[in-house]
């Protein structure tokens, strides 16, 4: 996966500048390492390039998302009659819901670990 890539899609997604995105190159390197991370074993990262440039980006814009509330002071702002709200926690929902969407194409290339099978024993 190319790092610039991941950085450029990640900055359409967040409405950012390539200037701006810069500062943000950490969340897309971690982004970068977990998915890389959870791949299956010999999965040919090239041949699945793209979705996994999307996916990256995705999760960078989702914890870029939860570090940008955990930052902001204000939900709101008044300048004489005109008043601007932003509700951060919709725009965490929204970013985990892409994310979620682009985990979700690249699913067969990713390791399966929240599910198990229990045997229960039961003496009677």
């Amino acid at each position: 996966m190319d790092l610039e890539k991941i950085v450029e899609r990640f900055a359409l997604l967040a409405s950012l500048s390539k200037e701006e995105s810069e500062a943000f190159t950490y969340i897309c390197n971690d982004a970068q390492n977990e998915l890389i991370s959870k791949l299956l074993p010999n999965t040919d990262t090239t041949m699945h390039s793209e979705r996994l440039i999307a996916a990256a980006a995705a999760l960078s814009l989702y914890r870029y998302m939860q570090v940008k509330a955990l930052s902001q002071t204000t939900e709101s702002f008044s300048a004489g009659d005109i008043t601007v709200k932003e509700n951060m926690n919709r725009a965490v929902d929204v970013a985990y819901e892409i994310w979620q969407s682009e985990k979700a194409k690249i699913a067969d290339i990713l390791k399966d670990d929240a599910f198990a099978f229990w045997r229960v024993k039961c003496n009677v």
